[in-house]
């Protein structure tokens, strides 16, 4: 079983990254392309199998397994749509990849194969309860118990960035009021700096966008928070206060022995944490807390390729 060797493909809105992965969740071989995403999917499909017959190790792969952003359906492998390719509607993805390569293949959605991954990468299979929570555009969660990816009745679970944690805040996209996702998701977060700093100057902030506070982004707050900006730093620390409370509620509801944070926003990790740390000290019961280890992910851009790779175990 050890030898056995998976494909994992990672289908994203500009790249795409593929490997051979070790039933240990090991990469063997990797590469990665543009994605053009003016494509039909069918010569996306034929373009990525074409590409990834040139790993050496191809003919010995076992399974394949397949990532995508947006809403799949695991048993059928349907992609009914992604947000970031405009043209995947109703994609038989599975059909695809099983047609051409004679290879079993299983689909899963971004988030799933994230938890997947950090299951495999970041505790090496020893958590059993684990809670897989992605930073970026939006806020995106996976879920593992008793040591199996749980994906619920319809293969929704997971949806934990539309927790509302201000029923009278800010409208999500999703059509709810106050989820964590407007106070932390990269969008939301730069809407958030961009208020703060109505009532707070920031000479560093004023530099690095010519005043022209619409340009903010994560990033930027990152590159002032670095420069010693306290502005930034505040407004990092009101994010963390959030992550903290919505931590909290999902350490108290799901008791997980393990939370995995990652995704683009995770490199300003030590300016969020500390604040996140405390309103968790604060709001969650004491022995949950206890026992559940808070990890930022050191592997967060092989997550979904090696978890994807990873489907057909779980």
């Amino acid at each position: 079983m050890s030898k056995e060797l998976y494909l994992g493909i990672d289908i994203g809105g500009t790249k795409i990254k593929m490997a051979v992965v070790t039933s240990k969740g090991s990469i063997k071989e990797e590469m990665v392309s543009d994605t053009d995403i003016n494509a039909k999917p069918l010569n996306i499909v034929k373009s990525v199998i074409k590409t990834v017959s040139k790993f050496k190790n191809y003919s010995k792969i076992k399974n394949i397994g397949v990532e995508i952003a947006g809403d799949v359906s695991y048993d059928t492998g349907i992609v009914r749509f992604s947000p970031n390719l405009h043209k995947w509607k109703k994609v038989p993805l599975k059909e695809m990849f099983e047609k051409i390569t004679g290879k079993k293949t299983y689909i899963g959605n971004d988030a799933n194969t994230a938890s997947m991954g950090a299951f495999w990468l970041d505790t090496k299979e020893k958590a059993s309860n684990l809670i897989c929570i992605t930073l970026g555009t939006g806020l995106g969660g996976g879920l593992i118990f008793n040591k199996k990816l749980y994906r619920g009745a319809s293969g929704t679970a997971g949806e934990i960035g539309h927790i509302s944690i201000d029923p009278y805040g800010q409208k999500c996209k999703c059509g709810n009021n106050g989820c964590i996702e407007t106070f932390i998701g990269a969008k939301y977060l730069s809407k958030h700096a961009i208020e703060y700093l109505k009532e707070s100057k920031s000479s560093v902030i004023d530099e690095l966008t010519g005043k022209n506070h619409s340009l903010i982004t994560p990033q930027l707050l990152f590159e002032a928070a670095v420069a010693g900006d306290e502005v930034a730093k505040d407004i990092w620390k009101i994010m963390g206060e959030k992550l903290g409370i919505f931590l909290s509620n999902i350490i108290n509801f799901a008791n997980p022995d393990t939370i995995v944070i990652c995704g683009g926003i995770i490199q300003a990790g030590k300016y969020f944490m500390g604040a996140a740390s405390n309103e968790i000290k604060k709001r969650a019961f004491e022995l949950a807390t206890k026992s559940c280890k808070i990890l930022i992910s050191k592997y967060t851009h092989k997550l979904g390729v090696v978890g994807a790779a990873m489907l057909l175990k779980r």
